[in-house]
């Protein structure tokens, strides 16, 4: 029997964090949202993408998407539930900073560069995997940053004082896609969309870790349908 899009993602996020395709998670998403064939438009786009970007770098890859093809965060809309699906991202070239994390993840992947996507709080930047690391903020700029440089744009951004170096440290894939979840469900929370709300929190109770919180929330959503 053929698997649901909500199954394929219940499995793809109870594999190993290192097995853990993010492309195909947030092709899932998509596809959980009602755009059908996201998975094969995703990795087209992508294919297409790898041709277009240069750079054998983190820093040289954000410029060329940033420079070259007019990649940037979308700070008019940001709250757009297309800011936050993969493959309407990159073909408006814009979207939040985990999407475009993603887009720089996926880049760096197929040239085997390495480099690590930054889950600062209430922002996301990717990082090369040098001692000590380059910074760089594909939403705002190509401009590289250190430790320093991306704790002033903590601060400047949050208008906080309490920037700890656990502020900088990376996360893996399943995070990643913990993240856009949330981002989706608080979008739709704000906005009363109750549908919606309901099939990102189906996805969100796929995690191993997601707890009873998000189970009685889904439970509740699904209730209010009878």
């Amino acid at each position: 029997m053929e698997m649901s899009v909500f199954d394929e993602f219940r499995s793809l996020v109870a594999r190993v964090d290192a097995d853990i395709d993010l492309a195909e998670g947030c092709a899932l998403i998509c596809e959980a949202a009602g755009h059908d064939g996201a998975r094969t438009v995703v990795a087209d786009q992508l294919q297409a993408l790898d041709t277009m970007v240069s750079g054998s770098s983190v820093v040289e890859i954000v410029r060329s998407l940033r420079d070259d093809l007019g990649f940037s965060g979308d700070s008019h809309s940001y709250d757009d539930p297309q800011n936050s699906l993969l493959h309407l991202v990159i073909e408006r070239r814009k979207g939040l900073p985990i999407l475009l994390a993603v887009v720089v993840h996926e880049l760096c992947r197929r040239r085997g560069v390495p480099m690590r996507v930054i889950g600062m709080p209430g922002h996301v930047l990717v990082s090369d995997a040098g001692s000590p690391a380059t910074y760089v903020d594909p939403f705002h700029s190509s401009v590289p940053m250190t430790a320093s440089g991306a704790q002033g744009l903590y601060e400047t951004m949050t208008g906080l004082s309490n920037f700890a170096p656990s502020h900088l440290e990376p996360i893996g894939s399943r995070a990643v896609l913990w993240r856009i979840l949330n981002n989706l469900a608080s979008r739709y929370r704000r906005s009363g969309e109750v549908s919606n709300l309901r099939w990102v929190m189906k996805l969100r109770t796929s995690f191993p870790d997601a707890g009873p919180e998000i189970e009685r929330e889904f439970a509740r959503l699904m209730g209010s349908t009878n």
